[in-house]
């Protein structure tokens, strides 16, 4: 443990950096024990780093900022936020109605989503991620459509042109799509094959629903694949930024705020 009276608040946040650079992400319970320091003042440490863009505040700590187009892989993506993901999607499955056609994108919100769609009856869901498809796979009730393309390892999804083509020409009555980023100007993504994919499954789909946690928000990415306007509907937690809730609101969008 490193006693307070013995660090400088400048080298505890070097600390803190050390520690996100090692693991990629901090919990304040551990912070707290390391230091022997309150969680006003880590949290206070944690929002300095933030407007730093040195690391990005999540429930309970914080994750190792994501730089402007960095791709990270699904296996690195699952462990960045669990529970919030879980508890998004698990809201997110009450939109789902019997009868559905429905569109999941790949990553690992919509992965959580996918847990839920056991029991919806007649329920038809498109799907260009593999992962996703596997896991429907375990559901009988379901009928799954899987669009073709060239397999995208860090994504376990389809692309490509087939992947285009394909869905140029399906229509469903729900896109439920995650994004890297969100801000003023639309959803952003680090990948451009999944972000044209995404671009046009919105353009077709009755109704659009984003499902980001709050560490997205103020993010970009590469590409902005869709803007504000094309949102229907989105669900994240609570911790989203105020500015953001009410400017999401102020544009028309139905916001859902994920129990915890």
């Amino acid at each position: 443990m490193i006693k307070e009276q013995n660090i400088s608040t400048v080298e505890r946040r070097r600390i803190i950096i050390e520690q996100l650079q090692k693991n990629k992400q901090v919990d304040i319970s551990e912070l707290k024990n390391l230091f022997d320091v309150s969680e006003v003042t880590l949290r206070k440490d944690l929002r300095h780093l933030e407007n730093k863009n040195l690391l990005i505040r999540s429930r309970g700590g914080a994750m190792i900022a994501v730089k402007v187009g960095e791709d990270l892989s699904v296996k690195k993506r699952m462990v960045i936020n669990l529970d919030i993901k879980k508890s998004i999607a698990s809201t997110a499955k009450s939109l789902i109605k019997e009868g559905d056609t429905i569109i999941l994108d790949s990553g690992t919100t919509l992965m959580q989503l996918a847990s839920h769609l056991e029991n919806i009856r007649n329920l038809t869901v498109i799907t260009n991620a593999l992962d996703i498809a596997m896991k429907l796979s375990d559901f009988s009730k379901l009928k799954i459509i899987v669009p073709g393309g060239i397999f995208r390892k860090r994504s376990c999804s389809l692309v490509g042109v087939t992947a285009v083509e394909n869905f140029q020409v399906f229509r469903a009555d729900k896109y439920f799509v995650s994004a890297d980023g969100i801000n003023a100007d639309g959803l952003f993504t680090s990948n451009l094959e999944e972000g044209q994919i995404a671009k046009i499954i919105m353009s077709n789909a009755k109704e659009n629903i984003v499902l980001v946690d709050s560490g997205k928000f103020g993010r970009t990415g590469i590409m902005n694949f869709a803007p504000l306007t094309k949102i229907h509907t989105l669900v994240t937690d609570k911790n989203i930024p105020q500015n953001y809730l009410n400017h999401l609101k102020e544009s028309g969008i139905k916001v859902i705020l994920a129990e915890d």
